[in-house]
């Protein structure tokens, strides 16, 4: 892979020597975003849903919000420093003759996870009640698919795309 991001870089050496730290920070932040959202949608959301009790959703988001928003905000750095490296200046992004290009133009088009983990921390979960449990399920459930589909696409960009 390392090669690869060479032969795409013009100034390869010590902007690409980072990039295996930066790629093993990025793994384990993305690894605390998407396995606590797991966690969160497949073992503490169907109780809350059963039980009707806004209060576990609380509790797990009490514990995992401040690790987990830190992971998401590393992700984020990592991941524009390491689109910066393979696309020096962005160039090539999403540009259907570069699949890297393409790979890391949808990573950043998923970004918007940010977004909505910031809607949850700062609306959803201040305001919610037993009565709200299932709308805030739906939440719950994109964000996990996009945390999800952050890691596949991520991977694909490590393998050098889909073929």
């Amino acid at each position: 892979m390392f090669k690869a991001i060479e032969a795409y870089h013009p100034l390869p050496g010590a902007a690409v020597s980072v990039f295996p730290l930066l790629v093993i920070v990025h793994a384990l932040a993305a690894t605390v975003w998407t396995g606590g959202h797991l966690v969160l949608d497949l073992g503490v959301l169907p109780r809350a849903l059963r039980e009707r009790s806004a209060t576990q959703i609380r509790a797990f988001e009490e514990v995992f919000e401040p690790l987990g928003l830190t992971a998401l905000a590393i992700q984020v750095l990592t991941g524009l420093w390491m689109g910066w490296i393979v696309l020096p200046g962005f160039r090539g992004l999403l540009n259907p003759a570069n699949p890297i290009g393409m790979l890391v133009g949808v990573k950043l088009l998923l970004a918007g996870t940010a977004a909505l983990a910031v809607q949850a921390r700062l609306r959803l979960i201040p305001n919610l009640t037993d009565d709200y449990l299932s709308g805030l399920a739906w939440h719950i459930r994109g964000i996990t698919a996009l945390a999800i589909a952050f890691v596949v696409v991520g991977d694909l960009i490590r393998l050098g795309g889909l073929g």
